[in-house]
């Protein structure tokens, strides 16, 4: 492949990247998100008639989950790989494409063809979380535990929960329990070594399932009140229609800190992206509205 435009020196994030895929822990972690912080990398691109632009590619693992590949040098671009273009830009401009403008991309897939080192959304959130975070220092390679946990639990609620329930649908229903739940809020804690660390148990949950009518169902998940922090949910539901095994998801999340609303009344759509459609009703009447939004008033 012939790209006419200079080499990106990024040693010292590859170097976290190699130590990271060795050993994923907590530390190796970190670093690896300091690491990226300033970089650039190499994003192939194809034309977008409606943009009047470039749109980056898209990719497929084996699990049938979307990434954008990212390269962090000319030496890892796949031998006889063509694409019609390709970017330079920050690594924080490839994160804000994915988490300003949520789409079913999981996240950034770095160096696809070698390394293949997958950053789900959830350390999209977490860079973005230490860059904000004026006061962090990079040398120190720490994090707040609060704000892990919340990145943590943001992940499972915005994301694993939506993307497997449209996906999966009354599979996925049916498949719901205090267990399984408990376990679905553990895998991105497992997904960085950090397993032991986990806050929470089974008994933490709380599920309530409701038949309204031939043509409609209600479930109730009720997350730990322990660690909710803002963008994390109060109250998560699923609603579906059995006829047709059309499903909705709706939550009730905690404002930024910054906002005058505690919580408001997110609504999720089928292409993954969501909206925060109202502040939340009255405890009595949220189940109410979640149907109505739905279509199917009880």
């Amino acid at each position: 492949m012939s790209v006419k435009m200079t080499d990106i020196d990024n040693t010292r994030l590859e170097e976290a990247m190699q130590v990271y895929m060795k050993d994923q822990n907590k530390e190796t972690l970190v670093r690896l998100v300091y690491a990226i912080q300033e970089t650039k990398l190499f994003v192939p691109a194809m034309a977008a008639e409606k943009q009047g632009g470039f749109q980056p590619y898209i990719i497929k693992n084996s699990e049938g989950d979307l990434y954008m590949p990212a390269f962090t040098c000319m030496k890892k671009f796949p031998q006889n790989q063509k694409y019609q273009g390709m970017l330079k830009i920050q690594y924080k401009q490839c994160a804000a494409m994915l988490l300003d403008h949520p789409t079913l991309v999981q996240g950034i897939a770095l160096n696809p063809f070698s390394d293949n080192l997958m950053l789900k959304s959830q350390m999209l959130e977490l860079s973005r979380k230490v860059e904000q975070s004026a006061n962090e220092q990079p040398k120190a390679y720490k994090v707040k535990t609060d704000d892990f946990r919340m990145i943590m639990r943001h992940n499972v609620e915005f994301h694993k929960i939506p993307e497997r329930l449209f996906a999966q649908k009354m599979e996925f229903i049916r498949s719901i329990s205090e267990e399984t739940l408990c376990g679905l809020y553990q895998e991105p804690y497992a997904e960085v070594g950090q397993e032991k660390n986990y806050p929470y148990t089974k008994d933490d949950f709380e599920i309530m399932e409701l038949s309204i009518r031939d043509d409609l169902s209600i479930m109730q998940m009720i997350p730990p009140s322990q660690y909710l922090y803002q963008t994390n949910c109060r109250e998560l539901y699923i609603v579906w229609n059995p006829l047709t095994e059309q499903v909705g998801y709706y939550v009730i999340e905690k404002g930024l800190d910054s906002e005058a609303v505690d919580f408001h009344l997110d609504v999720f759509q089928e292409d993954g992206t969501w909206e925060k459609r109202e502040a939340a009703p009255s405890d009595g009447n949220v189940m109410n509205r979640v149907m109505e939004l739905f279509g199917g008033e009880p």
